[in-house]
């Protein structure tokens, strides 16, 4: 970066190009740090956008004010960030603070970000976006009619609102582009649709940049580099009117146009109409061109405008609780397990009667690992002989107190109860050390995911203030530093035309399964009350092969998630990305208790044992 190009910017004016640079998919995972001054000194980024978070961890980090990751998780990735912003006049970016992004979150990474300045005797100008919400705003718009469900899910009740601890609003691109306008070098932002900060950089600095672009550049961008191949972490777009380039900052990864058209089923409904504030981004005619051996060019999205509405986020505590946790090794146990727990949970519930006259509030519930933890009730695999289970025992209760003397109780029971043909009269329960119950805290959930019509996106309060002694501001020429960057290409890339695994499979002549043809089979949350399921392929032969069989259908999605037809949202074959989506309802609330996958990421097992090959040659 020379002086000129640094002057320019900092003047405010616009420009045909700018190179945004996204170290991490959530701020304080950390990232390589030399792949981040790879993209500043080498690729002269002009910005560094991160996100902090999503709803992704449950409903705790709102409810409570916990944060996605500790304090110094955050130091550890900030403090390059916050160099590269005073020694090279880099604008950096983040939403989502702390992981919910309510004031408390937004307040706290300012804090860190004030101190880490203030300890390098630099001078920095510090804006803050906050985006909580009332519960009284939103009782007025439920009132007139402008609060309405996010998906498939009830329509808002007052009684929701009023029992909510906690509600903030994803917002747009707008406030960014307000608090921007005063030119900050670091901007903090409350709660954001994730692309928001990637667009209002691009209004902010592009003259004649396409609001579409900006759109789907955010959209890829914010999860870092998980489109590049093997996935990674930090990754450069250059932006430019209409279309975008990407570029891994890992010499060994690198960016193709099925891995970037892929991206957009990550965390999705569906992949090809992704809805946010102002709009519905349409990428069905996007395109999306190889134009280095790691870098690729995107363009083609259009935008379906709709009235501007913010997604509304409330979660409320709903009680304390207390775990165990221990493993059963008795064969004989392990036959009747399921007939001795129930005994067990009738005898606690004798000892304490809430949990049959006010089961909403007490709860104990029983997890098996090695049996049927992770999907429950939906596990689809028939039981075969398992010599060991670990069993985790749950309780809910209004108070802390309440909630350890009824899993004390339970956990007595498990260790010391009888069932039919026991032989091992000494204990029944192998207790990993101590304390023998362990006092998880507050429970929580979700009370609010609903959309709020909204008259004035900007309409947000923003803070502007200067850190640091003001002769210490940063001058027009950027600083030199001593940092190097990582090392060149030391690995074989990735292929970018593979051979078909099905002509290995057809020849090899035996039965084989959907992961030996696909490169990514995967679940996850897309939202709190949903779960989306990716298949993507590497070559189109692949993929039309398996697209033939026509066995991943409404009845197969039925049979594998024990699904009704009317839980299912998306089903559909998506060629640009060689993929097939799925998404369902979720048969329980992300995050509320007795949650078995909190991230949605453990629940693609049917596919992974779908036969789409009999080995038979025809």
């Amino acid at each position: 970066m020379n002086g000129q190009h640094f002057e320019s910017v900092q003047q405010g004016q616009q420009r045909d190009t700018v190179r945004i640079i996204t170290p991490s998919p959530i701020l304080g995972y950390g990232y390589p740090e030399e792949d981040l001054w790879r993209g500043i000194t080498e690729h002269h980024a002009d910005a560094i956008i991160v996100d902090g978070g999503s709803t992704d961890g449950g409903p705790d980090d709102l409810a409570l004010n916990h944060t996605v990751v500790s304090r110094e998780m955050y130091e550890r990735d900030l403090v390059p960030m916050i160099e590269a912003v005073y020694t090279h006049g880099v604008k950096l970016l983040i939403s989502t603070a702390g992981g919910a992004g309510p004031k408390a979150h937004v307040d706290f990474l300012k804090d860190i970000i004030l101190d880490l300045i203030t300890r390098r005797d630099y001078a920095l100008k510090v804006a803050t976006i906050y985006s909580d919400v009332s519960k009284e705003t939103v009782l007025r718009k439920l009132k007139d009619g402008k609060v309405n469900p996010c998906g498939a899910i009830p329509q808002l009740k007052v009684e929701d609102v009023e029992k909510t601890d906690a509600i903030v609003c994803q917002i747009g691109h707008e406030p960014f582009l307000k608090a921007l306008s005063e030119e900050p070098d670091i901007v903090i932002g409350g709660r954001a649709y994730d692309p928001a900060p990637f667009i209002a950089y691009c209004l902010h600095r592009l003259g004649k940049v396409s609001h579409a672009t900006a759109w789907h550049m955010g959209k890829i961008m914010e999860c870092g580099g998980i489109c590049a191949i093997p996935k990674g972490k930090v990754i450069l777009a250059t932006v430019k009117s209409d279309n975008f380039e990407l570029l891994p900052m890992d010499p060994n990864t690198r960016c193709t146009e099925l891995s970037v058209a892929a991206h957009t089923l990550y965390e999705k409904t569906r992949p090809d109409l992704l809805s946010g504030p102002g709009g519905v981004l349409d990428i069905t005619n996007a395109r999306y061109e190889q134009i280095s051996a790691r870098g690729v060019r995107v363009s083609g999205a259009v935008i379906q405008r709709k009235p501007t509405a913010f997604k509304l986020e409330g979660a409320r505590k709903v009680g304390y609780k207390t775990v165990f946790l221990g493993g059963i090794r008795d064969p004989i146990l392990i036959r009747g397990i399921e007939d001795f727990t129930t005994k067990t949970w009738e005898t606690t519930a004798k000892m304490f009667p809430q949990l049959k006259s006010d089961s909403k509030q007490h709860k104990l519930l029983w997890k098996f690992y090695g049996k049927n933890a992770v999907m429950a009730h939906l596990e689809p695999a028939p039981p075969t002989y398992v010599h060991e289970i670990g069993l985790l025992g749950e309780v809910l209760a209004p108070t802390q107190r309440l909630a350890n003397a009824i899993a004390n109780c339970a956990r007595v029971g498990i260790l010391h109860g009888a069932y039919p043909g026991q032989v091992a009269t000494a204990g029944n329960f192998a207790s990993p050390g101590t304390p023998l119950e362990l006092s998880a805290g507050p429970a929580c959930e979700f009370t609010i995911y609903h959309l709020m019509d909204v008259e004035d996106p900007e309409d947000f309060p923003i803070e502007h203030f200067t850190v640091g002694n003001p002769s210490n501001l940063r001058k027009l020429a950027p600083k030199t530093n001593g940092h190097s960057v990582a090392i060149g290409q030391i690995e074989r890339l990735v292929p970018l035309k593979p051979e078909p695994a099905i002509r290995f499979y057809i020849n090899a002549g035996k039965p084989f399964y959907l992961p030996d043809l696909a490169r990514v089979v995967r679940s996850k949350n897309s939202g709190p009350f949903e779960l989306t399921f990716d298949v993507m392929f590497a070559t189109e032969e692949d993929y039309e092969y398996v697209k033939s069989l026509d066995i991943l259908n409404k009845a197969f999605v039925k049979s594998a998630w024990k699904a009704e037809e009317s839980d299912i949202l998306a089903l559909m074959w998506f060629r640009p990305a060689l993929a097939w989506k799925c998404t369902i309802k979720r048969s329980w609330d992300q995050g509320s208790f007795g949650e078995r996958d909190t991230f949605g990421t453990a629940q693609h097992g049917p596919l992974m044992s779908l036969q789409v090959g009999t080995g038979v040659k025809k």
